[in-house]
């Protein structure tokens, strides 16, 4: 199974709360540029999945965040938080990192 079924299973099967304690776990231990780096291959990875309001949504937080890193790695986590179902739009290993904490 592949980290997008995981993502989705997780996600369907009741396990948003754990996926989301996760993805705040893992965007806690990384560099703030990192996480920037990130957001923007998610809103690449929406816009081309057909997603555009998550796209969006996505470069408008790094637009607002992007003066204080640390504030957009708080707003990255809160977002993920709210919509544990956009970390399928992120690259494969942020993703497989979250993952692999609800393993």
């Amino acid at each position: 199974m592949n980290f997008l079924n995981m993502i989705e299973d997780a996600v369907n099967g009741g396990q948003a709360p754990a996926l989301a304690d996760a993805a705040e776990a893992h965007v806690s231990e990384m560099p703030a540029e990192e996480v920037e780096q990130h957001l923007q291959t998610a809103a690449s990875n929406a816009d081309a999945n057909g997603q555009p309001d998550v796209a969006q949504e996505i470069q408008e937080m790094i637009a607002n965040k992007r003066v204080d890193p640390e504030e957009l790695k708080d707003a990255a986590i809160g977002y993920l938080k709210a919509n544990p179902q956009v970390i399928s739009q992120f690259a494969p290993s942020f993703a497989q990192g979250i993952i692999n904490r609800i393993l």
